[in-house]
């Protein structure tokens, strides 16, 4: 590649010349000196973007405690200059060290579909090693000034492994109350409510609403680390309607009409059986779908091995590279389906347990209570109770 003499002289210089006192000021005051290098764009995405997520992480690590930060050359420049066409670190490294930098921020911008895919990089200068990384995904919409400002902390926590997290509680109910350590934080839709800021360690989310047994739910959540949860509620209790007295046509009085009352509770009770049988079975599909696709997600799951901090490793533990292209929209079509599957299966565990307890309710009525039994002896069946002070029990008696 042919360069013009002057203007190449001229950048060099201005890269080289950059920040040399800071690496001395930043000792000076214990912060990490760091330079963030403007954003790439690729594959379409708008230049505009890539300044916006710059200034955004610019702004954090101005803001952020424990780092200096300094002034930074975009990417593409870096590159030119220091002859580094795939950013490699040891290439990189140079390039940091002529900014007096002990830290390198660096990334680029794509589209993905209608959305973009931001992918960012923690250089450590001193000993040219990629730190951490990470890849998300920006919609379209929150893709202005506002939106992306909000995302940079959570970016910068991913990188540098400090910083609070971020949850997002859905309930099988709209309507209900979501509390997290005690503290009602806001009410279950159509969409997730998100919890953002959230301190690193163990916190314990609620799910409340009347008529409906409290849930709870306690996790630990990672520095940067946005995680999302699933709660089920069940209804406390389910209302049986009680057979109605009928007048007898001798007596003139009044005797429990167990006749049709009691054959439709009777009914009621193995539709119930069988509906209890129908949605255990599709809580039961959909928790396999569920482990099967996070067995899938393994692949593309990056963390530092085990034997090996300097390298990544994915989630069966098998030492790999960077994420290939496309990964990361594969990897968030599996946590988007996953996602859909947890809540089906909650779902059908809800409703396993109320046609259960609808099942038991409509069994005690239809052939234990003594409308049950009397409407039985009228088909040739007698079922009784019967305790004793060592042994319980239920005596059947047939009429032939």
């Amino acid at each position: 590649m042919r360069l013009a003499g002057p203007p190449f002289l001229l950048l060099i210089i201005g890269l080289t010349a950059v920040g040399l006192p800071s690496p001395a000021h930043a000792a000076d005051s214990g912060d990490a000196a760091t330079a963030v290098l403007g954003i790439e764009p690729l594959e379409g995405a708008p230049d505009s973007v890539a300044a916006e997520i710059t200034d955004a992480l610019r702004q954090r690590v101005a803001a952020t405690k424990g780092y200096q930060l300094l002034q930074g050359k975009d990417l593409v420049e870096v590159k030119l200059v220091f002859a580094c066409p795939d950013a490699a670190p040891a290439c990189m490294s140079q390039a940091g060290k002529s900014l007096g930098a002990d830290k390198l921020i660096f990334g680029n911008v794509k589209r993905a579909g209608n959305d973009y895919q931001v992918t960012l990089k923690l250089l450590d200068v001193s000993r040219a090693v990629v730190e951490s990384f990470t890849a998300e995904t920006v919609p379209r919409k929150q893709a202005d000034a506002s939106g992306l400002r909000s995302m940079a902390p959570g970016w910068l926590a991913k990188l540098s492994g400090k910083g609070g997290g971020s949850i997002q509680v859905r309930a099988n109910f709209p309507g209900a109350a979501v509390s997290l350590d005690g503290t009602q934080v806001g009410t279950t839709g159509g969409s997730p409510v998100v919890i953002p800021d959230v301190a690193p360690g163990r916190h314990e989310v609620t799910v409340e609403k009347s008529g409906y047994t409290t849930t709870k739910q306690e996790f630990t959540l990672a520095a940067g680390q946005s995680l999302p949860l699933s709660l089920t509620l069940s209804p406390v209790s389910v209302e049986v309607p009680r057979p109605e007295a009928t007048e007898t046509s001798e007596g003139g009085g009044s005797e429990p009409g167990g006749g049709e009352g009691s054959s439709l509770t009777r009914t009621g009770f193995w539709i119930a059986l069988v509906g209890t049988v129908l949605s255990a079975g599709a809580a039961l599909k959909f928790g396999l779908d569920v482990r099967d696709i996070n067995d899938q997600l393994d692949q593309y799951r990056r963390f530092p091995c085990d034997k090996a901090p300097s390298m990544m490793c994915d989630g069966n533990g098998k030492m790999v590279g960077e994420l290939m292209p496309g990964d990361p929209e594969r990897a968030h079509e599996l946590t988007e389906q996953g996602n859909k599957d947890q809540l089906l299966q909650w779902v059908f565990v809800g409703l396993t347990g109320a046609f259960a307890i609808a099942g038991g309710v409509l069994l005690y009525k239809g052939y234990l209570s003594s409308e049950g039994k009397q409407s039985a002896s009228n088909h040739g069946l007698r079922l009784f109770p019967t305790a004793t002070a060592s042994s319980g029990g239920i005596i059947a008696e047939f009429e032939f």
